[in-house]
């Protein structure tokens, strides 16, 4: 389907009139019709300045990137959205947030090569940075983890921990709940007939409430239960400051201490019970999995100019799985084979795009963006700072209100959401700047060696690296008309520099495969 787009429309009061609204409204059409979207909607604020996020319509906008009834924001260009330049780091990663894409007619957002690498640059250094505060933070946290003592956090249900000792105790009035949990689960008891064995008996959960299906999560792969002491187990947090306690850290990076705790029940039990429940996970059948399409949103039809989409079924004659992009509007274009077009434009992007002297280049930008950003941040130290001690200063005003009764939770609920979330931006932001300011110059090894790192990603087994990869250098891809499957040309453009080279024709012969236009090989810097 073709992306559902919402123009931001805004003019304000010094130097424009209200005719330039139409101005820009006209211009995004155009844009929207070029681009293939669906153009579902507009906002506008008359008479607003881009400087401030007081703005009605933009605020109405942003809120509504979280109902899913749009897919894109369009703006004629990057100061209609917003001129602060953290107020534009603060809406984008909401927008990004809520799957929401934002596009320019005028101007690219942050998507040239030099940008895209020194990003995952500075991402580098700013994680090397943040890594060397945080061990010297929890090396005291460590160190009582070596010992086996608590380092914080809930403990197990089951469990409860000496004030003076620091070590892990069974809890008397609440261990039996677990053992009947895992000696059910083993007898071959359903959650649900768990459930009703612990309430009948007056278990509660830690909030006092009754026992329910969604109770007993990670219970069965704690190991603490089978007096394995494990600390630093689960992956660090996203962005946004959130952990997701399902994904964990490698084994060599836990803190795993065998007999340190008390268990609750045996290791053998333990192990028949994990037995049991990888064998209850419903395997998905081949054609159930999840089919990772690597040039989602980048390929257009060249006879109407709707995207094309991802579409696959089986083959009820030779039982194969069929996976091939289609356009979208069904023109009548012919549709390509996934393994087709994601392999030849692979190929393309090592071959023209990851050659020795358009990294060389691209090292070179990189480092002439690195130094222009770096002189242009210093102005920006004091004002981060300052915006983020008024943010404190409100938040706590905020919560000594709350505490006092003056004001209602409920209500101020969503501004403190928004502005721990502003909080976090400007840290990161200044986090950056901080990082700049103890290098001097990135090294050009440094930045060929994070392109040959998205180089090889081309070639992982992940099609998660290889689609961000992708998703990073190709600027589209269009199928020109073809009824033939088998027989049909494409015009790829990248936004990577080719060392020089010009435009040419050059045929790629491969069985079954495609030819490759002169535009094909005009990759320049976008």
């Amino acid at each position: 389907m073709s992306l559902r787009a919402v123009a931001y429309l805004r003019y304000s009061s010094d130097n424009q009139r209200a005719e330039s609204i139409d101005a820009q409204l006209k211009a995004i059409k155009e844009y929207c019709k070029r681009k293939g979207y669906i153009l579902v909607g507009t906002y506008t604020d008359e008479a607003k300045t881009a400087t401030t996020d007081r703005r009605p319509d933009f605020q109405r906008m942003m809120a509504d990137s979280s109902m899913g009834i749009f897919d894109v924001v369009v703006v004629h260009k990057r100061d209609r959205f917003a001129r602060d330049r953290y107020d534009s780091a603060f809406y984008k990663r909401l927008l990004k947030k809520n799957n929401v894409l934002l596009e320019s007619v005028l101007e690219q957002f942050d998507n040239s090569p030099e940008s895209i690498i020194l990003e995952s640059v500075l991402d580098g250094m700013a994680e090397y940075y943040s890594a060397n505060l945080a061990r010297e933070a929890r090396k005291g946290m460590a160190e009582n983890a070596e010992k086996g003592l608590h380092a914080g956090g809930r403990p197990p249900y089951g469990y409860k921990v000496n004030p003076e000792t620091l070590k892990y105790e069974i809890d008397e009035k609440t261990y039996r709940a677990v053992q009947i949990y895992f000696e059910g689960i083993a007898s071959g008891l359903s959650v649900p007939q768990i459930v009703e064995l612990l309430n009948e008996q007056g278990f509660r959960t830690r909030t006092g409430r009754k026992f329910t299906k969604n109770s007993f999560d990670g219970w069965a792969s704690n190991q603490k239960y089978k007096g394995v002491y494990t600390w630093d187990v689960a992956s660090a947090k996203n962005e946004d400051g959130k952990r997701n306690t399902h994904k964990k850290k490698p084994v060599e990076q836990q803190v795993i201490i065998p007999g340190a705790i008390p268990a609750i029940v045996s290791k053998e039990l333990w192990e028949k019970v994990n037995a049991i429940m990888a064998d209850r996970k419903k395997k998905p059948g081949a054609f159930k999995s999840k089919i990772l399409y690597l040039l989602t949103g980048k390929v257009r039809c060249g006879k109407c100019g709707a995207n094309y989409a991802g579409n696959s079924y089986v083959n009820h004659k030779g039982g194969n799985h069929l996976r091939y992009y289609r356009c979208a509007a069904k023109c009548g274009n012919t549709g390509v084979r996934k393994e087709d077009l994601e392999h030849i434009v692979i190929e393309q992007l090592v071959e023209n795009c990851f050659t020795d002297a358009a990294m060389i280049e691209v090292a070179r930008k990189v480092q002439d963006l690195y130094r222009e950003q770096k002189a242009s941040s210093q102005q920006d130290i004091q004002p981060i700072k300052r915006e983020i001690a008024e943010t404190e200063k409100k938040l706590n005003n905020w919560i000594e209100a709350i505490g006092e009764g003056l004001l209602d939770k409920n209500v101020l609920a969503e501004k403190i959401k928004e502005a721990n979330q502003r909080k976090v931006i400007l840290e990161s932001e200044l986090h950056h700047i901080e990082v700049m300011n103890s290098i001097n110059d990135i090294d050009e090894k440094l930045i060929i060696d994070l392109l040959e790192q998205k180089k090889h990603s081309l070639f992982s087994d992940s099609d998660e690296e290889k689609k961000q990869v992708l998703q990073e250098f190709v600027q589209e891809v269009i199928i020109l008309p073809s009824r033939d499957i088998n027989n049909f040309y494409v015009e790829l453009t990248c936004r990577v520099f080719n060392g020089g080279g010009g435009g040419i024709r050059t045929p790629v012969r491969k069985q079954r495969y495609i030819s490759i236009s002169e535009r094909s090989h005009s990759f320049t810097f976008r």
